[in-house]
């Protein structure tokens, strides 16, 4: 398959009348509560990321691991795509254990005060 330059891509899409999804991104930011919302799920994505990758660096499969944490390979499945609601940060240390990970979280405020001088 040929690929294609960005600038050509764009004029095909704009051609057929679609959105980018920069476009589309752009339009739903400005609506209330989006961005938070996006932000929860790209965190949410980053941290099974995280979790999928120390999974595969220690050549477990999702079975291997249900079995150490005594659950479905279901529920790890579902975890790996973050589509489970029981995803508390019980779940997340008994997981990072299992895989032999240390969890380490780091919390700071969203918008930095400005000093007082």
């Amino acid at each position: 398959m040929k690929r294609i330059s960005k600038q050509e891509e764009n004029r095909r899409i704009k051609r057929m009348g679609l959105l980018t999804h920069e476009q589309v991104l752009k339009r739903f930011s400005k609506e209330p509560g989006f961005r938070q919302g996006y932000q929860e799920e790209l965190d949410k994505l980053r941290l099974v990321d995280a979790l999928i990758t120390l999974r595969r660096r220690q050549h477990l499969t999702q079975a291997a691991l249900a079995k150490r944490l005594k659950v479905s390979q279901p529920f790890i499945a579902k975890l790996e795509r973050a589509e489970t609601h029981n995803f508390t940060l019980d779940t997340l240390i008994k997981v990072v254990e299992a895989l032999n990970g240390e969890l380490v979280i780091h919390i700071r405020s969203k918008h930095p005060r400005a000093s007082h001088a």
